[in-house]
């Protein structure tokens, strides 16, 4: 009879996501779920039972009605891995254990009056008598709902249809979600409907999707993946040992070619610094911290994939009930990480002109300008399509939980499209359905790139003709980011609770459109055209000048980060104010940013130039591109192995940040060692730069990329 109670608590207490969509399925064995179902045998097993104590297992494994309720958490995920463990043979029979969810629409929440039964007394129903309080639950589940949709969207797992997220990806559309437990042979359907026949019960739910042991079956994707890392690391072992046994046994030095995958030598020269003439030293320390923001920014904001158990604290039981924690002053700092992309945006537009003018004439700039394209995707390609690879196979067999659907969304994302990642093109062709959802800023990035050599033709030679070209395409690109800004109408902050209708269009229309994201890059080309002209000068700038144009600056950066503040307020609707800071916040950002960097270079950085040039920030900057590539499919890993509904605190969160980076450091460290160096070597190998050359002046790409190779890179 216990069973019978608690299975009837499990019918409340069901799933979201309406099932797996055709595309995303891929990522399980359809198959397998389908092979399994026995109507008959699951009708015997059921019947067997409720009357057996093998009951017990199952009912242990599945949600109970949800602590917390009135705080917000209408879901309880039972246990998977218990669930899916139970495997017993018992009177002929193998009872094994399914895991499913199964959703209540909202409504259903208003239960039904009971059934009179002799000798059965039915457990009061777990919830508030004041029809005020369930209200503001409900408001708060549909509230939250509407973030979870903005967290997929902006993290380019799914595209939402009808207002509601992708099948494939967790989300609280359908209502409260619960685990039941039941026979692998049978369906979420048979199951309920068996105890709601014999309890004379009629309540709507709908089969979120279930899960079996075994049940990510290994893909084409997943042998490609293993005889590549095979290959590399045969590659690995055998470069090594032959540098080892020239270098340690002969004593002599060995071809560069047969020891580039070299443990040994890429390690050491990976973690040798060394100072050029020239080099930006504080744009190490800009890039490291930059990166780490991105990262906790992340961290945040893929939270809100998940099961949230103390809602209440993020949200205000009110009206409309708007997020309260992203409204806090205190909060800022992360509505304002994406301001971190455009940072990236601008060192990318300094160093592609620092890096070149000066370096070779326009005659030979133009002769090769193949090899300027060349280079920048050869230097990207290795270890971006390493990730994708990974992606698509390696990180969907590494865990498993009840929130595995995300991970399994973006797994197939990279299967169907790869090659919209490698080919830098995904933010036009599938912007709702990205490989690798940060890699966006990749595609805009390169797309920028093309466009810069036309402006460079220009900057060799003559200053007044390279200032109007630099003005003409950073106005050109103003007019383009304005236009697009208030001809649509956009909020200014990436997730506004009041406009989660809005993002599917913002992230296509703007957020990731090169046309919107340009000026911060070409911005940042005209201040790596003044850091030329001024390279190996001293310049004098007044001490109250240099004070002013610090004040300014920060004054600048500070009024990009904190105008988001009220932008996020309930009270905000003042439209003309977000379309300014859409079009000029970003432009803004990389002035305030490119001071900076001039002034640390020039001797007018002090304490500033001292920290961001600390070695410490070397290593993380070098690798800072790895970094960026796994940080992602580590967290969605991380969040997809959960197997309670999290509880939101701050210090919680930058915990999980804490492990997030560290994780990434390491695996950053390896995949460099492994994938980055080897090609790197392989590469100037191949464009013919085995030996070094410093001229000042040169007629052959080559010296661009060995220079650049000294400086600084152009990337991540």
């Amino acid at each position: 009879m216990v069973f019978k109670y608690i299975v009837f608590a499990l019918v409340l207490s069901a799933s979201k996501i309406d099932g797996y969509d055709a595309m995303s399925r891929s990522a399980f064995d359809d198959d397998l779920y389908e092979n399994v179902l026995d109507e008959e045998l699951c009708e015997k097993q059921l019947v067997f039972l409720s009357n057996d104590a093998l009951r017990l297992p199952f009912l242990d494994a599945s949600a109970r009605f949800p602590s917390g309720f009135l705080t917000g958490n209408l879901n309880d995920l039972g246990d998977y891995h218990q669930c899916l463990a139970i495997d017993q043979n018992v009177n002929d029979m193998e009872i094994q254990g399914k895991y499913c969810m199964v959703a209540v629409p909202l409504q259903e929440i208003a239960l039904p009056e009971l059934p009179v039964l002799p000798n059965i007394t039915w457990p009061e129903w777990p919830v508030a008598e004041n029809d005020t309080e369930v209200q503001e639950v409900m408001e708060l589940w549909i509230s939250y709902d509407r973030l979870q949709t903005a967290a997929h969207v902006a993290t380019g797992l799914n595209e939402p249809s009808n207002n509601r997220t992708a099948p494939m990806a967790i989300t609280s559309a359908l209502g409260p979600t619960f685990a039941i437990c039941i026979p692998k042979v049978c369906s979420a359907k048979q199951a309920v409907d068996f105890v709601q026949e014999r309890f004379f019960l009629n309540i709507t739910y709908q089969e979120v999707y279930c899960r079996l042991p075994n049940d990510k079956p290994f893909a084409p994707a997943d042998y490609v993946a293993f005889a590549i890392i095979g290959i590399i690391l045969l590659l690995v072992g055998l470069s090594t040992g032959y540098d080892l046994y020239f270098t340690m046994v002969l004593q002599q030095k060995s071809s560069p070619l047969y020891r580039s995958f070299s443990v040994y030598t890429n390690t050491k020269r990976f973690l040798t610094f060394n100072t050029y003439p020239g080099a930006l030293e504080c744009v190490d320390g800009i890039r490291a911290i930059s990166m780490m923001w991105v990262i906790v920014g992340h961290a945040y904001l893929m939270t809100l994939m998940g099961y949230i158990h103390n809602l209440e604290d993020i949200f205000v039981a009110s009206i409309l009930c708007y997020p309260f924690w992203l409204r806090q002053f205190s909060s800022t700092w992360v509505n304002s990480a994406p301001i971190t992309v455009d940072t990236f945006f601008c060192l990318s537009g300094i160093l592609c002109v620092y890096t070149t003018i000066g370096k070779i004439s326009r005659t030979g700039f133009a002769k090769t300008i193949h090899l300027f394209y060349i280079n920048r995707l050869l230097r990207m390609f290795p270890l971006l399509a390493a990730v994708v690879l990974l992606q698509a196979s390696i990180f969907n067999h590494v865990s498993d939980g009840p929130y595995w659907q995300n991970v399994a969304s973006s797994v197939q994302n990279c299967r169907k499209y790869w090659w919209a990642a490698l080919l830098h093109v995904q933010n036009y062709v599938n912007p709702s359905r990205i490989c690798l959802g940060q890699t966006w800023y990749l595609s805009v990035d390169v797309q920028l790139y093309i466009i810069c050599p036309f402006i460079l033709l220009c900057m060799f030679g003559s200053r007044r003709v390279a200032w109007a070209s630099l003005a003409f395409i950073t106005l050109l690109s103003l007019v383009s980011s304005s236009l697009y800004s208030f001809l649509f109408n956009f909020s200014a902050a990436l997730i506004h609770p009041n406009r989660i209708g809005d993002l599917l269009d913002y992230m296509k229309t703007y957020y990731m459109n090169t046309l919107a994201r340009a000026p911060p890059f070409f911005v940042g080309m005209a201040y790596g055209y003044l850091l030329h002209l001024w390279k190996d000068k001293e310049i004098r700038i007044p001490r109250i000048y240099s004070a002013v144009l610090w004040v300014i600056s920060f004054i600048l950066m500070a009024f990009c980060i904190f105008s988001i503040y009220p932008v996020m307020q309930l009270e905000h609707e003042a439209q003309v104010f977000d379309n300014l800071l859409n079009a000029y916040m970003r432009a803004i950002w990389a002035l305030g940013l490119g001071w900076l960097i001039l002034a640390c270079v020039k001797g007018y950085g002090g304490p500033i130039n001292w920290f961001l040039s600390l070695s410490i920030w070397k290593l993380p900057a070098r690798m800072s591109f790895a970094m960026y590539l796994l940080h992602f499919p580590i967290i969605t890993v991380a969040n997809g192995s959960w197997v309670k509904s999290y509880y939101f605190t701050n210090g919680d969160t930058l915990y999980r940040f804490g492990s997030v980076i560290t994780f990434t450091f390491v695996f950053a460290f390896v995949l460099s060692i492994l994938i980055d160096a080897p090609f790197s070597t392989l590469q100037k190998l191949l464009l013919g730069k085995g030996k070094r050359r410093t001229p000042v002046k040169a007629e052959s790409q080559e010296v661009i990329v060995e220079n650049r190779a000294n400086d600084t890179k152009t990337r991540l």
